[in-house]
């Protein structure tokens, strides 16, 4: 993928809005993201405010399996996992030695991981989607319906096929651009890679 060919296809996405959104491309996405039971990629996430990067980059492995299932792993600049089951999601930070956890609400379904690990439940009707295209690149602009919702509009790049990157809006206007590599799709998992057990001398609490 050329610098060109991003410019040219984020380019399309920024003259079209919301109301040009249809179920067709909704659906294509949806399609897109099922096509696989599982999903892995070591990420690089840069937050931007103002054009300017902000904050520290962090770099870590994404593992997702649908339905629901997913593992977050942060290696720099501090390790964090944030992992689910399906059921609960855990946060944990070893370098405080504290992990939280909550239930998997219809909110966190919401989350952009979640948007992998459960496509078709978690886009339904709470987005607008629209599409635009060329030869090598793909990408897909959401606009959640809730105004409360923790994005103001998500971005999904796809390079033959394959996801690479994601870039998130959030209501204060910073930009978070998460670059995905060495994605594998389609692999057979262990289960045990959602489970999760604090380790001994961790403080466990509930996030409420």
């Amino acid at each position: 993928m050329t610098l060109k060919t991003l410019a040219t296809v984020l380019g399309a996405l920024l003259i079209v809005t919301p109301g040009w959104a249809d179920e067709r491309a909704q659906e294509a996405l949806i399609e897109r993201l099922e096509a696989t039971e599982t999903l892995q990629a070591n990420f690089e996430q840069t937050t931007y405010a103002e054009g300017q990067m902000r904050g520290e980059r962090s770099t870590g492995r994404m593992i997702v399996s649908r339905p629901l299932k997913f593992a977050w792993l942060v290696d720099e600049p501090f390790e964090q996992q944030v992992i689910s089951d399906g059921q609960t999601l855990w946060v944990y930070e070893p370098d405080l030695m504290q992990a939280t956890y909550q239930p998997v609400t219809d909110q966190i379904q919401q989350s952009p991981a979640m948007i992998l690990a459960q496509p078709r439940q978690a886009l339904g009707q709470r987005y607008d989607v629209v599409e635009a295209s060329d030869k090598e690149l793909t990408a897909y602009r959401l606009y959640p319906h809730d105004t409360n919702a923790m994005f103001t509009d998500m971005t999904l790049l796809f390079e033959s096929g394959v996801i690479s990157e994601i870039r998130l809006t959030d209501n204060l206007g910073q930009d978070t651009r998460i670059s995905l590599t060495e994605v594998r799709v389609g692999e057979t998992l262990d289960p045990g890679l959602f489970d999760f057990e604090p380790p001994p001398g961790t403080d466990v609490f509930e996030q409420m």
